[in-house]
């Protein structure tokens, strides 16, 4: 197993960064692009950043994002996320040309599994960790499967399309997509040589973990654990497994989930 990334010698600096692009495109669901050309050189599949939405003690922390888009020759990066406090509701307000501080990049690199085929699967924003792989790697990637209500994720679907033409978005409501479930055309028997991935609520890895129940081995879930500090010193982003504590920002980027013992799976 290899991972995405060549260069194990990375370095976290903070960048002061010209906000490119900010929109809503759902309620709850926002995307950002900045310019940043020393991040978009060194990140790679699998890589967060911390973005602070203000010079001030309030919000006093960051806020973790995974990488979901770069154009290197633009020097660009891209987060996509979801409002949940007054630290994102921050950086949703924020207009385009105003700079933003952004750390990174944090997080272990996705493996690059060469010799197997590899379905993502996603719930909500949970794709976000995903879209870079699937830009970069496309032969190893199956399929990509991405789960959302409905009506009122119009835009959200036609951003995650024009990044990834290869996407299927199935629709809780049937309003739009190719379906209203992906549990109707992912394969339950998992192949010697192909993988499951997931990101998303935990309702959604419950039923994926139901669905792949006789492949568990061969089912890996990115799980979204808030990071405080990035380093691994805070201990803020623990998956309790059972080989012992990991570390969502520097032990693991993916959970094997036959190995995954807390979580409320």
């Amino acid at each position: 197993m290899s991972l995405c990334s060549s260069d194990d010698k990375i370095t976290i600096n903070d960048y002061e960064c010209p906000i490119v692009t900010s929109e809503m495109l759902s309620e709850k669901i926002a995307w950002m692009t900045v310019k940043c050309p020393e991040l978009a050189s060194s990140v790679v599949p699998g890589h967060c950043v911390m973005i602070f939405p203000s010079n001030s003690l309030d919000p006093l922390l960051g806020r973790p994002f995974g990488v979901c888009d770069l154009d290197r020759a633009k020097g660009e990066i891209s987060v996509c996320y979801m409002l949940y406090g007054k630290g994102t509701d921050m950086m949703a307000k924020m207009p385009v040309g105003e700079k933003i501080r952004v750390r990174g990049p944090f997080g272990v690199p996705l493996p690059l599994r060469e010799n197997k085929k590899i379905y993502l699967t996603a719930g909500g924003v949970g794709i976000a960790i995903f879209l870079l792989y699937n830009k970069l790697f496309p032969k190893v990637v199956a399929g990509l499967y991405l789960g959302i209500p409905g009506k009122g994720y119009e835009r959200y679907s036609e951003r995650i399309l024009k990044i990834a033409p290869n996407a299927k978005i199935f629709t809780d409501d049937g309003s739009f997509g190719v379906g209203d479930s992906m549990f109707k055309v992912l394969p339950k028997n998992i192949g010697p040589d192909e993988e499951v991935w997931a990101c998303g609520p935990t309702g959604f890895l419950k039923a994926l973990k139901t669905h792949c129940s006789s492949s568990l081995d061969k089912l890996y879930f990115s799980l979204d654990k808030r990071m405080a500090c990035g380093y691994g010193g805070c201990m803020g982003c623990v998956v309790e497994t059972n080989s012992g504590s990991k570390r969502r920002c520097v032990d693991e980027s993916l959970f094997r989930a036959d190995e995954v013992a807390s979580y409320g799976l």
